[in-house]
Parts: structure tokens; C-alpha cells; sequence
């Protein structure tokens, strides 16, 4: 039995929509299995935003809800992704999913959180905000109205919604997404109580230089001038894209405007901690938040509690694969799935689109990984729920 660490998922919709479904005598398992992991207190479920942009254009805006069940409209959170760069990742393998700890977390206490990939990401119509741009011109002001285009008209469909109130929102992202939502900001929209900026910035190179650095902080500085809605900048030890100093001076090139917003440097989170909204567990970094947003008379206490999992582990894992198994029945990593072999072989399958995508991944890296004349890999779990008989 051999360690088994892939416990990332590795293909996602790019791969996985060639691969044939193959868990024969689980199939009717998978099929009746929910397409989203449903919390007590809460709701899950996609959305496909159609909207018209304030420049006349109409765009499609893939997306997430997570909400709570209530009979009044929620304070809106409109979260909003991160940038590999490349087409391949961003526009076939990112899902709205990648960011369900993060909704999970503000749905828990008290909000609809809606996690939207702007234009050129996943599902969602045109081009990426980098499309026209390169690292010698990076176009960072042109991105930055791409991206207020992209979320106002995107928070404006929300608001429509029955369960979202139209008056009380709070914009947040992540890397990329963390320059959107503070160029977004900037707009000053009306009913906006706050800006979370997560590891936000552009153009990235090696952790030590960005692309057309001046340029950033020149667009930080603009936006900063305008912006009179407060914000809070949180920037991992460890964040190998921005590290916290990179993140300080964007931070003070906005922050000469004077108005309200707090700059964090969190704890190093696992190898980078670039990665810590959708990858860290909500005690990671909750309370920091918590503590913004009560400052800013918002809503930041425990209304649906955490759901408790109590998974057995497939008993053939070594130790290093009921590593992995604990983490899995931990996390809150939707839409997940987890498949192994009678010899203890693994795969591990994190923020697919949906619980069928999660099983064929979850199954395609069991497979990849198993030793010459190992048995049939089986779906074991898909999210919270057993689908195999291999139980101890």
C-alpha cells in the first residue's frame, strides 16, 4: 500500500469531461446523489446572472449562492475570484465552488453570500479583464473597470432577488479579486457598508516584482481618492504572490485619501498563504473579520452552526491516507468527493461543480494513482455522504 498525497483536484471540468464514468455497481448511488451539499439552516444552489453592464452590453455572470433560510431579505456578500492567467484554468477548470468556505462561512452568520466569476472566468460570458493586457502593459486601470463593471451590475441582479436586501451589501475577493472589489469600491455603490480584501493586487511575477508596479500603485492611489466606503486589506505571512510588504505599499498608495481601512497581516497559512479565503478553514480567519464588521455595525454572529461530520475512513488507508480522509471529512471544501480501492489506494476530489464532476475526478485521480494490479477504485463519499458498502 503505497502513501498517496494527490488529494488536490487536478482535472476538473477540463479533464473530466472526457472521462467515462466507470464506478460500475454505484451508479444508482451517484445518480440519486444531490448535486450540492445541502447544510441544515442553509441553502445552496447555482445562478446564472443576466445582466447589462453600464455600457449598454449584456453579459452573463456564472455564480453561487449560499444563503440562509429566512423569511426577510439578507445583507448581500458578493464574493469574487482569483487569476491563474491562463485560459485553460480560469475560463474550464475555475467554478464558483472554489470559493464554498468562504460563502459558507458569511452565510453562517447572517448573510446571502453569492459568489460571482466575473467575465471570462468559468460559465460566464466575454473576455478576462487581462485579455488585452501582457506584463510590459498591464493595463491595470482598464481591469479595474472591467471589474466594476462586472460586479455592480452583477450586485444589482442580486439585490433583485427576493431573499437579498436591496440596501445592505459588502463586497469581497480574492488575489485578483481583491483588486476588483477595491476598484469596485471606488465606485462608491450605494448600499455598500464594506470592502474585504483578501491577498488582493495584480500582475504578480515571483513574489518579489510585479508587472508595471508604478502603474498598480498609481491605480491604488485613484481609487483611494475616491473611495469613502470602509475596507479591510488581510495579507498572509506567508502569501507568496503578494507577501505583506507588496501588499502594504498598495495598501498605502490607496490609504492617502485618508478614509477608513485596516491593513492585517495574518498568520502563515500551509505552504502559501495566497490561498488562505478559499483553502483555510473559517477559524483561520473569521474573527478577524468578525471584528471589521462589527465595527462597521454588520452582522457577525453565529447564526447556523458548522455542520459535525462523523465519517468512518475506508479501513484499508495507511496512516498518511487517513490523513487525507480526516482532512476531507473536515473541510468545507464543496463540492468534494473521496474514492479508494480495497489496498488503500486514494483520491480526493475538492470544489467541483457539482457531486457528479467531484465522483468521476475524485475516481480519475484513484485510478492515476494506483499500483500495477491494484483493485477497482470505488467512490466512497461524495461531500457528506457515504456511497459504497466498504464501511468498517
Amino acid at each position: 500500500m503505497r502513501n498517496r498525497s494527490t488529494t488536490r483536484l487536478a482535472n476538473s471540468l477540463f479533464a473530466t469531461a472526457l472521462l467515462l464514468f466507470t464506478a460500475a455497481g454505484h451508479a444508482d448511488d451517484h445518480a440519486q446523489a444531490p448535486q450540492y451539499q445541502q447544510i441544515d439552516g442553509l441553502i445552496r444552489e447555482p445562478l446564472l446572472l443576466a445582466v447589462t453592464l453600464d455600457n449598454g452590453q449584456p453579459a452573463v455572470l456564472d455564480a453561487f449562492v449560499t444563503r440562509m433560510v429566512s423569511q426577510t431579505p439578507l445583507p448581500v456578500v458578493l464574493i469574487t475570484n482569483g487569476t491563474v492567467g491562463t485560459a485553460e484554468f480560469d475560463r474550464w477548470i475555475i467554478n464558483p465552488n472554489r470559493y464554498a468556505s468562504t460563502a459558507i462561512a458569511f452565510a453562517r452568520h447572517g448573510y446571502a453570500a453569492v459568489v460571482v466569476l466575473r467575465q471570462g472566468y468559468g460559465q460566464s460570458s466575454g473576455a478576462a479583464e487581462y485579455a488585452d493586457g501582457s506584463c510590459a502593459q498591464p493595463l491595470h486601470m482598464q481591469a479595474g473597470a472591467q471589474d466594476t463593471r462586472d460586479l455592480l451590475a452583477a450586485l444589482d441582479a442580486v439585490r433583485r432577488q427576493p431573499w437579498a436586501a436591496p440596501d445592505n451589501a459588502i463586497l469581497a475577493g480574492m488575489s485578483a479579486g481583491g483588486f476588483a472589489v477595491i476598484a469596485a469600491g471606488a465606485a462608491n455603490p450605494p448600499g455598500v457598508k464594506a470592502v474585504i480584501n483578501f491577498d488582493g493586487g495584480r500582475g504578480a511575477i515571483d513574489g518579489k516584482s510585479l508587472c508595471d508596479k508604478a502603474g498598480l500603485l498609481q491605480a491604488y492611489a485613484r481609487y483611494g481618492k475616491t473611495a469613502q466606503i470602509p475596507s479591510l486589506w488581510l495579507y498572509a505571512k506567508n502569501d507568496k504572490s503578494f507577501p505583506p510588504l507588496m501588499g502594504k505599499e498598495m495598501f498605502d498608495a490607496y490609504q492617502q485619501g485618508g478614509h477608513t481601512a485596516q491593513f492585517i497581516t495574518m498568520p502563515a497559512f500551509g505552504n502559501n498563504g495566497h490561498v488562505f479565503m478559499d483553502s483555510a478553514p473559517e477559524s483561520f480567519w473569521w474573527q478577524t473579520v468578525a471584528t471589521f464588521l462589527k465595527q462597521q455595525h454588520l452582522p457577525a454572529s453565529e447564526a447556523v452552526p458548522l455542520p459535525e461530520t462523523h465519517l468512518p475512513a475506508p479501513p484499508a488507508l495507511n496512516a498518511a491516507g487517513k490523513k487525507a480522509f480526516s482532512e476531507y471529512a473536515a473541510t468545507q471544501r464543496y463540492e468534494k468527493a473521496f474514492a479508494t480501492d480495497e489496498d488503500g489506494d486514494w483520491g480526493a476530489a475538492y470544489w467541483a461543480r457539482n457531486s457528479r464532476e467531484a465522483a468521476e475526478t475524485a475516481l480519475n485521480i484513484c485510478q492515476q494513482e494506483q499500483r500495477p494490479g491494484a483493485g477497482k477504485c470505488t467512490v466512497y463519499a461524495i461531500n457528506n455522504r457515504l456511497v459504497t458498502a466498504n464501511t468498517p
